[in-house]
């Protein structure tokens, strides 16, 4: 009986983080899913990721709901948005994921290049959906 219920245990925590394995890996693809549809402009596809009070916060001080951020994205010319030593930290149905991002903006007189580090809240809801964007620091070349 002992043995069959440490067996059992196992089986569960070995499922448990697999699970978040899982969740990590998805998440980590997601988040640069994300920002391959900002630098397409695609506001449809970006609708399935982000949650309805998402919050986006610029390093700038500026903040952007939902459609203020869908506004940016329509006029900004993104040919780059990559990121880079991205970690993710799961607790049950909230995710933080953080990392740095490389990032080139084409404006009228130049291109601009900078990275920035971040923090984004991912919740577990009908899918994951990203609800908040904080640039926490911001460097330009």
């Amino acid at each position: 009986m002992l043995k069959t219920l440490f067996l059992l245990c196992c089986c569960f925590a070995a499922n448990q983080l697999r699970a978040q394995t899982n969740d990590s890996s998805y998440l980590l693809r997601l988040n640069q899913q994300t920002d391959d549809y900002v630098v397409a402009r695609n506001t449809a596809a970006l609708d399935t990721i982000y949650a309805d009070d998402f919050i986006f916060n610029h390093g700038s001080g500026k903040t952007e709901g939902k459609s203020g951020w869908y506004v940016t994205v329509k006029r900004a010319d993104y040919p780059l948005r990559a990121h880079d030593s991205v970690k993710v930290e799961l607790h049950g149905n909230v995710a933080i994921v953080k990392g740095k991002m490389n990032i080139q903006k084409i404006n009228k007189d130049k291109t601009d290049k900078y990275w920035l580090k971040y923090v984004r809240v991912y919740v577990l809801r009908d899918r994951w959906r990203l609800v908040s964007h904080n640039t926490v620091a911001e460097a330009h070349e």
